[in-house]
């Protein structure tokens, strides 16, 4: 029998807009049966400061009730099976080592940006570092989640047909079906009058328009068909990637979108952008991002 419940590690910060994580998590808790590990870093580079006046157990005491204090506010101490401070060198790193000391199958933290504005920051130092090396699956959550505006519709999964999308594919079936969620497969084609806008007339642009979108629809029906998602909606969108399943995202009220990541190398990330890291910065719901096997 398949695993439909989860166990996953919650980065948790201290600050009045770094909940986003935990009031996640402790939605995935109450309304699948998912177990919760919550973590706190405590990083050597901000301990420095503080280590001059006060020993290291003062301060691990102060954060842990501080932590507690957190939690308890949110109404989350239930959903919580653990809850520690941890110290080590860069919170992406402890986080990661804590995941797979816990056993547990991915790892939940929040970005900087929220749902609506146009900060120029919007991932985050942790979070982008995390989109970029972690082994285990992913969850980016808006600083503003609100767990009583979670979307009411769909689980969306970006199907790039040229990726393995085997583990994004198993993840959003499975969490589709734990919250009663209908899966839809989007699939953004790229738009071709991009490149004749300049000289073909309209009449043409539609014709053009109108083949990419049924070529693409035969290649969604044939990418569904190998992963044996033939039920599951389908949706083929011409245009932007990040842009369109950003915004099929808010059309629809989606519960969560589920990507693939290429994991692409710091020579290739010069030049190219990661679909995954551009929709866990802008999009208005939990961005689940999975890496290749």
């Amino acid at each position: 029998m398949t695993r439909t419940t989860r166990k996953w590690i919650v980065g948790l910060g201290l600050g009045p807009h770094d909940h986003g994580p935990l009031l996640f998590g402790k939605w995935l808790a109450e309304h699948g049966g998912d177990q919760l590990v919550g973590v706190h870093v405590l990083e050597e580079a901000h301990l420095q400061a503080a280590l001059r006046y006060h020993h290291l157990p003062e301060l691990e005491a102060n954060a842990m009730n501080a932590l507690r204090a957190v939690v308890e506010a949110n109404g989350a101490t239930a959903s919580f099976a653990v809850v520690e401070v941890i110290e080590g060198g860069d919170a992406e790193e402890t986080l990661t080592a804590a995941a797979a000391y816990r056993r547990c199958d991915g790892i939940i933290v929040g970005r900087h940006a929220g749902r609506d504005g146009h900060p120029v920051v919007r991932l985050g130092r942790i979070a982008r570092r995390l989109l970029r090396a972690t082994p285990t699956s992913l969850v980016i959550v808006p600083p503003d989640f609100d767990p009583t505006a979670v979307g009411k519709g769909p689980v969306v999964l970006a199907c790039g047909l040229d990726e393995d999308g085997t583990g994004a594919t198993e993840f959003a079936r499975h969490f589709a079906n734990q919250f009663g969620r209908p899966l839809e497969l989007v699939h953004i084609a790229a738009s071709p009058e991009q490149h004749s806008a300049q000289y073909a007339p309209a009449a043409t642009l539609a014709k053009i328009r109108a083949d990419s979108r049924a070529h693409a629809e035969d290649q969604l029906a044939q990418w569904a068909e190998v992963h044996r998602l033939e039920d599951a909606t389908r949706v083929v969108r011409l245009g932007g990637t990040v842009d369109q399943l950003a915004e099929h995202a808010r059309e629809r009220d989606a519960l969560m979108i589920v990507t693939g990541s290429r994991r692409l190398s710091g020579f290739e990330r010069l030049f190219l952008a990661s679909a995954g890291t551009e929709l866990a910065s802008h999009a208005v719901c939990p961005i689940v991002v999975i890496p290749p096997a």
